[in-house]
């Protein structure tokens, strides 16, 4: 009897909701839903709405479902829950909106809509002010602070928030602005809240992002290149001596990455935020992106002390993007054996690697010429040269926007040293030189960071007039790093500056076994892994050809679009000579991805190589089928 009703109601509901004859709902054994392609849902086209999309949705001018009122308390009850849930992501998009979007009008509009849903939402008040700034209007932005203000007053337990004061404070007003200045102070000393005991400026703008417009007229310095922005939390340990090592090494390490120069590093009064994941949010209004916190751990007698380091995203709520430890005697980390620079070098190129990925869907267009080139960076790690085109377009448009960052011109000069051993057609001296030029202007830019000029030395090698000249640049950068890094010889900048020493000598041997010190480096860097192709080729001059061919399988499988790894790959099969199927396979798949490869035009790439060693990498590629050219 039940199973009768229920097929009556169904098709009531049927007839019901197809008045032009087409079934909208999709009637299964054991469940009922509505057709996709012949419905539209006002609920679902809300959750669904995204800051891109946002224009494209007209909110309902009566609550949803409103028909339904008084049916039940208990459907009652769940239709105000889910208003509830939709304005929430509603207003939550439309917050993002307004952060984001870079026309003014857009922006504007944006924030209309979003104090119908908070009359009180500081965002949108916020980015009222901002859009009369930007257009000049200082009356206006004036008169908007002081409704703010008034408007704001009036709502009991509810206090201006930092940023907002700030933002008022900048209008340049007269009598009015001292006015409104004033009331803010009285208001903040009155609540005694946290945040009254400290002022925090206007939150940054994204550094990957172009700059919205609304920023440019703020004030001066919002024009300027913005940095990712860090913070080091000094590492907790309830041993004293332990403490003060700790302290060191935050010291230690801020200096590195100030001295990496594509990073701003802010200081905070610590007493009153101990906890880094909880402070995330104070940490974010103040526009810091990452928190670098840091544990200290006791070995027990006779073993060494431990420091974890985290890397917690302050825009996630503190999520830990990336984490290691460092190791150090109890006498104190002056004494390691092992660098802080391998930790350190990882931390930077995955923080460069998260904050691309945080990107990915955004378009070039509405990339900062910083986050171009993290673009490039992320591409460049796929080891495809299909890409190198798009790749040197980025960091084209990158180097023209801002000439002046170091971390760009660094990221051009490794694509362009990366394409020149992947290409061999004439117009890839043309790459060499820009990447010559790139990576003389990132050591002008970053005169502290000597690992730049050891990659000025590899290009050196290249150019055989120029190896007198090349000697002596590593050679400075050696002692540079030496001097820094004192008896550290695990440091990833020191083994680099030894291989191209070895090189240059042509210790090929030697250059090779630095080469697996390098490669044992358990702090796993993006640019150590952008450069194995690189360490390919030293380990192949240094005939460690079993070495080459189980890293030439394993890049083969992972990057098939890298010619560069398949020369050294093949080169090193025939050498052993046990392999002729696997070889094969290897040449044919190399003469895909570049059908006009000849021995002359590969053999150019090989650095410091003597004609011996020349005829025979040659005559290697010979046997396996390349063409003389």
């Amino acid at each position: 009897m039940a199973r009768a009703s229920l097929r009556q109601e169904i098709h009531r509901l049927l007839d019901a909701l197809s008045p032009l004859g087409v079934d909208v709902i999709d009637v299964q054994r054991h469940s009922l839903a509505l057709k996709p392609a012949l419905t539209s849902v006002d609920a679902e086209r809300l959750l669904t709405v995204s800051v891109r999309t946002i224009d494209s949705v007209t909110l309902p001018d009566e609550p949803l479902l409103g028909e339904l009122a008084g049916v039940d308390p208990a459907l009652d009850e769940w239709l105000v829950q889910q208003r509830e849930r939709l304005s929430t992501h509603l207003q939550q998009v439309y917050e993002s909106a307004v952060r984001e979007l870079t026309d003014p009008d857009q922006v504007e509009d944006v924030a209309e809509r979003l104090l119908k849903f908070d009359g009180l939402n500081e965002v949108a008040w916020r980015a009222r002010v901002q859009m009369a700034l930007h257009r000049g209007d200082k009356g206006r932005a004036a008169a908007l602070a002081d409704q703010m203000t008034h408007l704001f007053g009036d709502a009991e337990g509810h206090n201006l928030t930092p940023a907002t004061q700030a933002l008022i404070r900048s209008i340049p007003t007269e009598s009015s602005g001292k006015d409104l200045v004033q009331d803010l102070s009285q208001a903040a000393l009155a609540a005694g809240t946290p945040e009254a005991s400290f002022t925090a400026p206007v939150p940054r703008p994204d550094p990957m992002l172009a700059l919205p417009l609304h920023y440019a007229s703020q004030h001066p310095a919002a024009a300027e290149p913005r940095k990712i922005s860090l913070v080091f939390m000094i590492p907790s340990s309830t041993d004293k001596t332990l403490a003060e090592q700790g302290q060191r090494l935050r010291d230690q390490l801020e200096l590195m990455f100030v001295n990496m120069g594509t990073f701003d590093i802010l200081a905070l009064p610590e007493a009153s935020l101990p906890d880094p994941v909880g402070a995330a949010a104070a940490y974010r209004a103040w526009g810091m992106d990452y928190i670098i916190s840091g544990n200290l751990r006791a070995g027990p007698e006779g073993a060494e002390n431990r420091l974890i380091l985290r890397v917690l995203d302050a825009r996630r709520g503190g999520v830990i993007i990336w984490g290691t430890h460092y190791d150090f005697p109890r006498s104190g980390p002056n004494t390691a054996k092992n660098s802080l620079l391998a930790p350190a070098q990882a931390m930077q190129w995955s923080i460069f690697v998260t904050e691309a990925r945080r990107i990915a869907a955004r378009p070039d267009a509405e990339l900062s010429a910083l986050g171009m080139a993290l673009r490039a960076f992320m591409l460049l790690l796929r080891h495809d040269s299909s890409l190198f085109d798009r790749i040197g377009f980025l960091l084209e448009r990158a180097g023209e926007q801002d000439g002046d960052d170091g971390a760009i011109a660094l990221i051009d000069a490794l694509h362009c040293y990366i394409r020149f051993l992947n290409e061999w057609s004439p117009e890839t001296e043309a790459v060499f030189a820009r990447g010559l030029r790139s990576v003389r202007t990132a050591i002008s830019l970053m005169p502290d960071l000597h690992a730049v000029e050891v990659l000025l030395a590899a290009y050196l090698m290249h150019e055989p007039a120029m190896h007198s000249t090349a000697l002596s640049v590593v050679q400075s950068a050696a002692e540079g790093i030496l001097r820094i890094e004192g008896h550290h010889k695990d440091s990833p900048d020191l083994l680099m500056a030894e291989i191209v020493l070895a090189l240059l000598g042509g210790k090929m041997k030697v250059a090779a076994g630095k080469v697996k010190l390098l490669l044992k480096n358990g702090y796993r860097s993006q640019l150590l892994e952008l450069l194995r192709p690189v360490f390919m080729m030293v380990l192949l001059l240094g005939e460690d050809y079993q070495e080459v061919i189980s890293m030439g399988r394993l890049i083969s499988g992972l990057y098939p679009s890298c010619p560069s790894s398949l020369v050294y790959y093949l080169i090193a099969l025939v050498e052993v000579g046990d392999c002729a199927e696997e070889m094969h396979q290897v040449c044919r798949h190399l003469l895909r991805l570049v059908p006009d490869l000849t021995i002359s035009r590969a053999v150019s790439r090989f650095p410091c190589t003597g004609k011996t060693r020349l005829t025979r990498l040659a005559e290697a590629l010979g046997k396996a089928g390349v063409a003389e050219g």
